[in-house]
Formats: C-alpha cells, sequence, structure tokens
C-alpha cells in the first residue's frame, strides 16, 4: 500500500507534551489497576510487580518537569495504596525480608522507590530502629542523578518519612532530632542540586529561559524540607542558631544559583519563628550579602524587615539586641557590595529601614534621620533621569511620607535635617505633592508652630509652593482651580502660627511675610490677606491685655508697639497694592482703621483711613466699585470712637467730597444723603451730633437728584427712609414738614411710576401711616 498520499502531522511542543503525559498516565492507571487487584487477592509479590512498572513511567526523559509532577502525583497515588497494604501486615512476611526483596528490582529508579515505600513501614513498625533505615534510605538515592527524576524520588523520600522522623520524647533506639536535621539538610542539599542542575540540562537560550520557568514550579518540592525542619519541637532557636541556619545558609550559598537563592532564603524567613530570625539577624543578612549579582537581595531583606518590625510592635525587644543597628550596617554594606543593584531596589530597602525604625524605635529619630541621610547621600551620586524615574519616585515620596504618617507632627519632622535636601532632588510636580503633604498634614494634625525658627524652616520646606522656581511649568500650563485650592492651603497655615509671647509672635508674622512677599501677584493675593487679619487680631488681643493688667506697658509704650505691629500691616497691605488690587487693599485698610480705633492709636487710624481714600480717588474706577466702596468707607467712619474731633471731620469731609464726584447723579444722591451719618454718631463711645450738617447733607443730595431730569424714584424713596431715620431717632435733625414737602415733591413728579420703586414707596407710605397712628410725633408730618 503506497504512502504517497499521506501528510505527516506535526504536533506543537504543547500538544506533544499533552500526548506523551496521556499515554504515561494512561500506563500507570493500567498497572495500577493490576495491582490493587493483586493486593486484593493478596497476591504481594504480583502487586509489587505492577508497582515496579508504575514506577517505571517516571524513568521517561520525555515530559517538561511540569508534566512530570502531574505524573509523578498519580504514581504517588498508587504507592500510597501500596504503603497502607503492607502497614496492614496482611501479607504475613516480615519487613526485612520484604526490604531484601524489593532491593533485587531490576531497574535503579523502581528499586529505590519500593524500598522507600518499604523502609517507611519498615520503620513505622517499629522492626528497624528510624535513624538506620533513614540512615540507608538517603544513602541510596544517591544512585539516581538525573535531575528531574533524582529530584522526585527524594521528594518522595521527604513526603513517606515525614511522621517517622525522631523528634522529642522519641525512644533512644530510634535515634534523636539531630539525626532527624541531619537527614533532612542531606536530603535538601542534594534535592537543591538536583533542581540546580536541571538549569543546565538544555543548551539553547529560548529553551533554557522556558525551563526555568518550569523549574520554578518544582521550587516548593525543595522548599518542604525547611518546612519539616521548622516543624521539628526539638529545633529551638538554640539548635535552630547552632546547627540548622549554618548548614541551610552554606547550601544557599554554594549552589550560586540565583533562582535557589532567591527562593530558599525567602522560604527560610518564612517558615522560621520571628525570634529566631531576630537571635540570628548577622548570619541571616551577611548571607544575603553573599547571594548571586541577579537575587532580588531588597525583596529578602524587605520581608525579614517587615516580619520584625510587625514582631516588635507586638513584642518587647531583648535591649542587646539592636536590630535597627544590624540592618541598617548590614543594607549600607550591601549597598556598596553590588554597584550594579537598581535605585529602585536601594530606595525600597530604605522604605523598609524607616518603616522599621519607626516601628521599633519611635522615639529614636535619630534613626530615622541616618535613613534619609543615607539616601541622600546615594542620591547624590545618582543622575537626575534615574531619580525621576516613576519607581524611584514613589519610593522617595514613601520615604518622606512616612514620617509625616507616623510622627502627626511637622515639627518632628522638619528636625530631621535630611528631610529637606531630600525633597530637592524631586522635580518640581513631586516636590510640590510632598510639599502639599506637609501643608495637609499639618492642618490635619491642627499643629499650632510657636517658633520662627519653626516657621522659617517649614516655609523653607514648602517653598515649591509658595515662590517661583526655576523648573515650573509656565502659569498658563498650571490648572488655575488646583493652584488657587494650593494657595488657600498653604494661607491657612497662618492660623497655625501663634504664641502666648507677643514678641515671638511679631517675629513668626515677620518672617512668614518675607517668605511670602516673596511669591508673586498671583500667589500673594491668598496668602498676605490672612496674614493681614491675624496681625489685626495679634495687636487687638496685645492692647487687651494692656487693659487687663496683664502685660504692663505705658500709653508711649503701647503707642510704639502697636505703631510698629500697625506699620507691618500697612506694608503688608501695600503688597496687595502694588499688584493692583485696589478693591481687596481698600477693605483691608478700612478693616485696619476700624483696628486701630479701638486699639485707641488715633494717628495710625488717621493714616490707615487716608491710605484707603487715597486708594479710592487713584486705584478704583470701576463706578459700580466706587458706590460699593464708598458705602463700606462710611460705615466704617460712622463706627470710629476716634475722640480728635478735628481728624475726624476731616475725614468725613473728604467722604462727602468723594461721593459729590461719582459719575451719576443718581450715586452722588444717594451716597452724599449716607453721609449725614456721618453727623450723628450715637454709640457708647463717641457722641458726635451736628444737626445743621444732617440736614445739609439730606437738602444736598436731594437738590442734586430734584435738578437731574432722568432721577428715578427709588434714589428720592432712599432720602425719604434716611429722613425717617433721624426723625424716628428724635435727632431734631429733621424737620417734620421736610418729610411732608419730599412726600409731596416724591407724589407730584413720580405719580406714574408702577415698578418696584414704586412699591418701595407704598411701602415707605405705609410705615409713616402706621407710625401717625402710634407715635405722637409723627402727627406733624402730612402724607
Amino acid at each position: 500500500m503506497s504512502n504517497k498520499g499521506t501528510v505527516a502531522v506535526t504536533l506543537s511542543p504543547e500538544e506533544e507534551q499533552k500526548k506523551f503525559l496521556e499515554e504515561a498516565t494512561n500506563n500507570v492507571m493500567v498497572q495500577g489497576h493490576h495491582m490493587k487487584i493483586a493486593l486484593d487477592n493478596s497476591k504481594l509479590m504480583d502487586a509489587l510487580k505492577y508497582a515496579s512498572n508504575i514506577i517505571n513511567e517516571l524513568r521517561t526523559s520525555l515530559l517538561s518537569p511540569k508534566s512530570y509532577y502531574a505524573l509523578y502525583m498519580v504514581s504517588f497515588d498508587y504507592l500510597q495504596h501500596l504503603n497502607t497494604y503492607l502497614f496492614e501486615e496482611k501479607h504475613g512476611k516480615r519487613m526485612i525480608e520484604l526490604y531484601e526483596v524489593v532491593q533485587h528490582a531490576g531497574n535503579v529508579l523502581p528499586r529505590l522507590y519500593l524500598l522507600i515505600t518499604v523502609g517507611s513501614v519498615y520503620i513505622k513498625t517499629k522492626q528497624a530502629p528510624a535513624k538506620d533505615v533513614l540512615k540507608d534510605l538517603i544513602e541510596m538515592c544517591r544512585g539516581v542523578q538525573h535531575p528531574t527524576r533524582g529530584l522526585f524520588l527524594r521528594y518522595y523520600l521527604s513526603e513517606v518519612t515525614k511522621d517517622k522522623l525522631p523528634d522529642v520524647g522519641a525512644e533512644s533506639s530510634d535515634g534523636s532530632v539531630i539525626d532527624s536535621i541531619d537527614f533532612i539538610i542531606q536530603n535538601f542539599t542534594e534535592m537543591n542540586k538536583l533542581w540546580v542542575r536541571m538549569q543546565h540540562q538544555v543548551p539553547v537560550k529560548e529553551i533554557r529561559d522556558k525551563r526555568e520557568n518550569e523549574r520554578l514550579d518544582l521550587r516548593v518540592l525543595v522548599g518542604k524540607n525547611l518546612s519539616r525542619l521548622s516543624q521539628l519541637e526539638g529545633v529551638d532557636q538554640n539548635v535552630y542558631s547552632t546547627t540548622v541556619l549554618p548548614k541551610v545558609v552554606e547550601q544557599v550559598i554554594n549552589c550560586k544559583d540565583r533562582i535557589a537563592q532567591q527562593y530558599l532564603m525567602e522560604i527560610l524567613i518564612q517558615v522560621f519563628p520571628d525570634e529566631y530570625h531576630l537571635a540570628t539577624l548577622d548570619t541571616i543578612l551577611s548571607t544575603c550579602a553573599q547571594l548571586q549579582p541577579g537575587v532580588d537581595v531588597k525583596a529578602i531583606i524587605s520581608s525579614l524587615i517587615d516580619r520584625l518590625a510587625n514582631y516588635a510592635s507586638r513584642n518587647t525587644i531583648p535591649e542587646h539586641i539592636d536590630i535597627f543597628a544590624v540592618f541598617f550596617n548590614n543594607v549600607k554594606q550591601i549597598i556598596q557590595n553590588r554597584p550594579n543593584m537598581e535605585l529602585q531596589d536601594i530606595l525600597g530597602l530604605h522604605v523598609s529601614l524607616l518603616n522599621l525604625t519607626l516601628k521599633c524605635y519611635p522615639e529614636k529619630r535619630d534613626n530615622a534621620n541616618e535613613v534619609l541621610g543615607l539616601c541622600q547621600s546615594i542620591l547624590a551620586n545618582k543622575t537626575k533621569e534615574e531619580i525621576n524615574k516613576p519607581t524611584c519616585v514613589k519610593q522617595i515620596i514613601s520615604l518622606l511620607q512616612i514620617p509625616l504618617e507616623v510622627f502627626k507632627n511637622v515639627l518632628t519632622v522638619l528636625k530631621l535635617t535630611h528631610f529637606q535636601p531630600l525633597i530637592s532632588c524631586l522635580s518640581y510636580n513631586n516636590r510640590k505633592k510632598v510639599s502639599l503633604d506637609i501643608v495637609n498634614n499639618t492642618i490635619k494634625n491642627s499643629t499650632v508652630i510657636e517658633e520662627p525658627e519653626d516657621v522659617n524652616s517649614l516655609l523653607e520646606t514648602i517653598q515649591t509652593l509658595i515662590k517661583d522656581e526655576t523648573d515650573q511649568p509656565e502659569m498658563d500650563e498650571i490648572d488655575k482651580d488646583d493652584f488657587q485650592e494650593e494657595q488657600n492651603k498653604v494661607a491657612s497655615l497662618i492660623h497655625l502660627f501663634d504664641s502666648e509671647d507677643p514678641e515671638k509672635l511679631f517675629k513668626i508674622y515677620n518672617v512668614a511675610r518675607s517668605h511670602f512677599g516673596k511669591g508673586g501677584q498671583l500667589r500673594i493675593k491668598h496668602t498676605l490677606v490672612p496674614l493681614v487679619f491675624r496681625s489685626l487680631r495679634f495687636v487687638t488681643k496685645l492692647k487687651k491685655q494692656v487693659d487687663d493688667g496683664i502685660i504692663s506697658l505705658d500709653e508711649n509704650q503701647w503707642t510704639v508697639i502697636g505703631t510698629k505691629i500697625f506699620t507691618f500691616v500697612m506694608e503688608t497691605i501695600k503688597a496687595l497694592v502694588d499688584i493692583k488690587l485696589a478693591e481687596l487693599s481698600f477693605r483691608l485698610y478700612l478693616q485696619a482703621v476700624q483696628t486701630a480705633d479701638r486699639c485707641n492709636l488715633q494717628k495710625t487710624t488717621k493714616d490707615f483711613a487716608i491710605k484707603a481714600l487715597m486708594i479710592f480717588q487713584e486705584d478704583i474706577p470701576d463706578f459700580k466699585a466706587q458706590v460699593s466702596a464708598l458705602t463700606l468707607l462710611i460705615s466704617t467712619l460712622n463706627s470710629l470712637a476716634l475722640p480728635d474731633v478735628e481728624t475726624y471731620e476731616t475725614l468725613a469731609g473728604q467722604t462727602i467730597k468723594q461721593a459729590t464726584r461719582l459719575l451719576t447723579p443718581n450715586d452722588q444722591a444717594k451716597l452724599i444723603s449716607l453721609c449725614s451719618h456721618l453727623f450723628w454718631v450715637n454709640h457708647e463711645n463717641r457722641q458726635y451730633q451736628e444737626q445743621n450738617s444732617v440736614l445739609q447733607a439730606l437738602k444736598k443730595s436731594l437738590a442734586i437728584i430734584t435738578n437731574e431730569s432722568n432721577a428715578g424714584l427709588g434714589v428720592f424713596v432712599d432720602i425719604l427712609n434716611e429722613c425717617l431715620y433721624f426723625y424716628d431717632n428724635n435727632s431734631n435733625a429733621v424737620p417734620a414738614q421736610f418729610i411732608s414737602n419730599l412726600v409731596e415733591l416724591i407724589r407730584t413728579t413720580h405719580s406714574k411710576e408702577g415698578d418696584s420703586a414704586s412699591v418701595y414707596l407704598q411701602n415707605t407710605i405705609k410705615y409713616i401711616t402706621a407710625k401717625k397712628e402710634s407715635n405722637p410725633n409723627y402727627s406733624e408730618i402730612t402724607i
């Protein structure tokens, strides 16, 4: 028959593996089935033959490590069935006989699997000392040197003997825990050698990389030995330190394999208790220093640090053990010995060290400073490109955030001398982020800053938020809302600058202004305003302390000190005037006028009022803003307790003068009518009542609006209401006849208007009508 028409089917490596595994698994299951039948019929020798056939499938070299593992697990289940049968001793043979019989199996691998199976029962039935059988089995296993087959054979040895190892309380004839340790260490050493050799079975790099990944799947086989050691009761801290650890690390170092060293160090740290590691820190860390260049030492050390830091938070650490010093010195040495270590890993170690010292020794702030200092010295030798990699930046920011989160006090953090220099290593946006973290932390924890030096240190540290920097983006590239929010937060800090010592507090405000003054017009409009208000609050409180006798100052001394503080305020406001924030500056000047008046500083009061008037005249061009500003000025002057009549009248006269210069007659008339209140001041601190001046102002406002063809009804009613105010207060400044004439004038000239102003008029007339019924004085008014 011809084969010319057939086409060869090529299987992929994955399909090929699947096919090999299915064939081998089917063979195991067939032989296993026959073995079980033989055991059920008490045909032990036949069962051993079928068991040998099962193990023969494990002699294959066609399977990948992962597929071999799957085949091993199926075989293991059948061998466990045989193990159980042997232990039940239904076969009627002594274990020493069976131990001899299985050694005649034709091939090495089946012979050793059967020998281990029988040997485990031999120990369990107490027919032979455990230490002797274990020693025999471990020596026999040397007969298989193929990496995969040898690894699984020894894993089988470990699994079936795990509950038969001599431990505390074992009979002396069976051996001691030292025998068990020797057995496990020897098995571990040989398994690790085989596991390492698996990497060198394939010459081609691509296949070798694939094998490396497959090999990782088998790491648990080797690691189980260390788990077994940790489970022995006889392995106490002393035995671990003197016997177990030295032998394990010797193998770890000698194997010189990156994957093995990485995994074994990790599993070593994982399976043994924290207190054991605490007692052997130097050994573990010196081992880390001897690992291969490709090993992720950072992950190993960080894992150990995290474990011990958590342990320290739950337990008291013996005084003679300085965990931080051991770690710090060893980590420093490891970094020096590994010049090719990635910067992100170096920084990661610093993060772990910082966490460790803050958990174990929160009171030893010098430790934290040492970590930051070491980091700073390392970064000094790195390029900006290296430092500003996202992974590195993340670690540096963590180093800066951790102290803030732990101490919850920015003053404590600022005492770390290497904290601020570390910020300067970052790019603009990252410096800004850290600066915001500092600001938010200060505000969140309501940290009051009482020393000028500390204020200076804080503001220097967050200078990225306070002034322009050479590497910042153009302002049109910065989000305006974000910028405003940042500056508002910075401004909030001013409310946390405080001291019971007036001299210190004044120094603090001077320090703050010296920093904020460098911020440029976009920043100072946010930061200087609260500084003005806090300064006014400060001088008010100081005056009260003087008045209450808490602080002893005579009138002259108080005048000197108060004037000095107000000079500071004036200079601060002037910085806002200089950047054309006229309306804001005007309002701040008026606030200062009221405060200086309450502090009984007449000259200062006048100076601020004059400044306000100058701003009004020169820098507020918008006529609507002028009306609002002048209204505020009138209200402010009316509230003053200023005893110097001449000064007051000068200010009042200037105010009326400005009212007459307003753009529209309506505004002029309204504001001049408001100026009438400047001549009728009636409160506890000052009585100033000039009836003629009141009436003159009202008449002047009425004259302006009466001659205006486009005068609105609203302005007339405003003047009418001003007249009623004075009439209600029994001032005698406004005669009843003047009011009657005004009402008549309004009705004559605006009788046809039907807008809201008309409603305003109607409500005013209703008010007069109601008053005529209840107040005899109103009887003279005719409406």
